[in-house]
Formats: structure tokens, C-alpha cells, sequence
């Protein structure tokens, strides 16, 4: 159980820190929530205490990590052959499974995909906010766990997938 003041990592919003432990009634029943605000925009987030592991919720990486997921994003080896994406429908449903998992490395595939579908074809408007979302989610936790301002990641992960190849 974490406890109010810990930093954790929301699957679909990045990283946030526990500001309070509510209950609150629903149905027949009181549960407890955290009250979890994200650092990257400051929204508040409820999560039921019971099911905050299902839910993807978990701790922050170490340094050590981040410096493997930083590698991950420079790596020009991945990449996306425009013909192999397959129908956009489909595309969207697996890449919002991939966020959704809360795993950081398919949070980084998911953003290189997209940086690079941008390069090559332009992004849909659901692609351009998924976009968005997995760069909020990785900035975010990369920030907390190198010690840097998300700014300054902000714009270290910008300069990478500004510099990724495609195969066109």
C-alpha cells in the first residue's frame, strides 16, 4: 500500500504524487482511494486503494532504467515500414493496449512509432493525442527518475525523435 507523499506512475497519466487517502461511499459500500495529482499537468486522479495493481499503478523506475529506456529511444534499429501498420482502427487499439499496460518500453514503442508515422504519413487527430499522451507519460517518469526538470526531458526527447530515421 503506498502512502500520501509517495510518487507513483499512472499507466495512462505519467507520473503523480499521492496528496491523500479518501474514502468515499459508492453504492452500499466505502472504498478508499488515493488521490493521486499529476505532476505533468496537475489534474487530481482517484484510484481505488483494492485495485491500484490491476490498474497499472506502480513505482518509479530507477536511474539505472532510464538510462536503458533513453538508449531504447535513440535506438534507429526500430523501424516502421508504413505498408506494415496495418488498418488505423486496428493501429489505434494496440498501441492504446500498449500504454495502457503501463510498461515504460511500450510507452517508447509507441512514441517511436507515432514520431515516425509522423515523419513519413502525418498523424490522425486520435494519433497526434496518443502522441502526446505516451511523450506525458515518458517525460514524466523519465523526469522523476533522472532528477530533471520535465522540461529540460521535454526537450532531450523531442531532439531524439527529431533525429530518428524512417524506412520510407
Amino acid at each position: 500500500m503506498y502512502k500520501v507523499g509517495d510518487t507513483i506512475i499512472h499507466p495512462l497519466h505519467g507520473a503523480g504524487r499521492i496528496v491523500e487517502i479518501v474514502e468515499e461511499k459508492v453504492f452500499d459500500s466505502v472504498q478508499k482511494y488515493y488521490v493521486v495529482k499529476i505532476l505533468y499537468n496537475g489534474m487530481k486522479v482517484l484510484v481505488p486503494v483494492k485495485s491500484a495493481s490491476e490498474i497499472g499503478i506502480r513505482n518509479v523506475i530507477s536511474e539505472e532504467e532510464a538510462n536503458r529506456v533513453f538508449e531504447l529511444l535513440k535506438d534507429n534499429s526500430f523501424k516502421v515500414d508504413i505498408n506494415s501498420c496495418g488498418n488505423y482502427n486496428k493501429r489505434i487499439r494496440e498501441n492504446q493496449q500498449k500504454l495502457k499496460s503501463g510498461n515504460i518500453y511500450c510507452v517508447v514503442e509507441v512514441l517511436k512509432m507515432l514520431a515516425m508515422r509522423e515523419k513519413i504519413k502525418g498523424l490522425s487527430t486520435n494519433e497526434k493525442m496518443m502522441f502526446n499522451t505516451a511523450k506525458q507519460i515518458l517525460v514524466s517518469e523519465l523526469g522523476l527518475a533522472k532528477g530533471l526538470d520535465m522540461e529540460e526531458v521535454e526537450r532531450m526527447v523531442d531532439s531524439i525523435l527529431f533525429e530518428l530515421e524512417t524506412a520510407e
